[in-house]
């Protein structure tokens, strides 16, 4: 019998498989250690787990739920490691409502932050209906809220531009609405770094300093420090922390993270080797010939290309990990596949796994060979999403 794919006697998720066998494997453990990690530097102050962007790559949902401290009892109903551990969050950050809601039904009950506030008048009426904690940045999205009846019911932050020059009042903005009697419930007052990751740079405590120019009134909370303010900048931890690459173990800062501190990759990415030839020297490997073999050689072909996410410039220190070996990427980066020097792993067959990032292979060079940040790739990879850790 042949299926919707094509493939015959394979079922849905064995034809899957067949189609594209990019492998991501997300080690929640992993993002636990990593929050625990962001509790041990903030001390006291509460942690917003920030996964917008599907949490960066790896399903908001699943981690959402393994930081959740009522998901991990659920979990774990005989390990209270974890929570003694603290590898949990206080509440999450997202971009949408989308995203909010998404969480709501899928039964996280915690609070939830939403950075860029509503951007419709509904949408304003739907974050009160939900309970949600909207990030108010525009003067328009005040005055749908000032609108609402049992606004004071509303848990909203008041986000100001401090020197971001993105989203935010204007310091003065901020004066002027927190000193007004709107009938306001605001749970804080909020800000976002601009260089934070730069730790030579004091533009940082610039920002830190135009923040506290603004007074909050009685009860209310402050949140500045993301990842790099939670790695370097203690004295801008205040109430809120919203950590986000670190929980996914990448360092955002241009120096080590302070000693003490381990941050464990949560995404590992890999793919097989689909072809191995032997080339002769002088061949040329991919489109435009760009590179050609400097003898005879193997070369492999890997199942993933820029359709699944990888950059499709990458310099020649770019490789991945076969067999716990580097073998670097050659030529260049195909729709469907990527070929690589096969070297330093010339048992390496086809069925082979090569790893892109990793516990064997830093995400943070291969980001570089391509001339990005981990980020990106991060939140492009596109495959099979599996999970460790539950």
């Amino acid at each position: 019998m042949t299926d919707y794919y094509g493939v015959a006697d394979l079922n849905r998720s064995e034809a899957l498989l067949a189609r594209r066998s990019v492998s991501i494997t997300v080690d929640l453990d992993a993002v636990r250690h990593n929050l625990s990690m962001a509790r041990k530097l903030a001390g006291n102050a509460r942690q917003f787990a920030t996964i917008k962007a599907d949490a960066y790559g790896h399903g908001a949902v699943p981690i959402a739920h393994a930081l959740s401290k009522s998901g991990i009892r659920r979990a774990r109903p005989d390990d209270s490691r974890l929570i003694e551990d603290q590898g949990f969050a206080d509440g999450f950050a997202v971009v949408t409502l989308n995203e909010a809601l998404e969480l709501r039904e899928s039964g996280i009950n915690d609070p939830i932050l939403i950075l860029q506030g509503p951007q419709s008048e509904s949408a304003a009426q739907a974050m009160l209906a939900h309970d949600l904690w909207p990030v108010i940045h525009d003067w328009g999205q005040y005055c749908w809220f000032r609108k609402l009846s049992y606004k004071q019911d509303l848990a909203a932050w008041l986000k100001v531009d401090t020197g971001m020059g993105r989203l935010g009042m204007s310091v003065d903005q901020a004066k002027s609405i927190l000193q007004s009697d709107d009938g306001m419930n605001w749970m804080g007052l909020m800000t976002h770094f601009a260089s934070a990751d730069e730790t030579s740079n004091s533009y940082t405590l610039e920002q830190y300093s135009r923040f506290n120019s603004v007074s909050i009134k009685p009860g209310m909370s402050k949140s500045l420090a993301n990842s790099a303010g939670v790695l370097h900048w203690p004295q801008t931890h205040e109430d809120w922390v919203r950590p986000g690459i670190m929980l996914y173990g990448c360092n955002p800062l241009d120096k080590s993270v302070p000693d003490g501190i381990e941050l464990k990759p949560a995404m590992t990415v890999e793919a097989p080797l689909i072809s191995v030839k032997s080339l002769e020297a002088g061949a040329g490997v991919g489109y435009a010939q760009t590179w050609h073999c400097p003898e005879n050689m193997p070369v492999g072909y890997i199942g993933l290309g820029y359709r699944d996410g990888l950059p499709r410039v990458l310099d020649e220190t770019a490789s991945v990990s076969i067999q716990g070996r580097r073998c670097p990427i050659i030529g260049r980066v195909s729709m469907d596949s990527i070929a690589v020097d096969l070297r330093p792993a010339v048992e390496a067959s086809v069925g082979t796994m090569a790893q892109f990032w990793g516990p064997l292979s830093s995400i943070d060079a291969l980001a570089k060979a391509a001339d990005t940040i981990s980020y990106e790739l991060l939140t492009s990879i596109r495959g099979q999403r599996t999970y460790t850790g539950e």
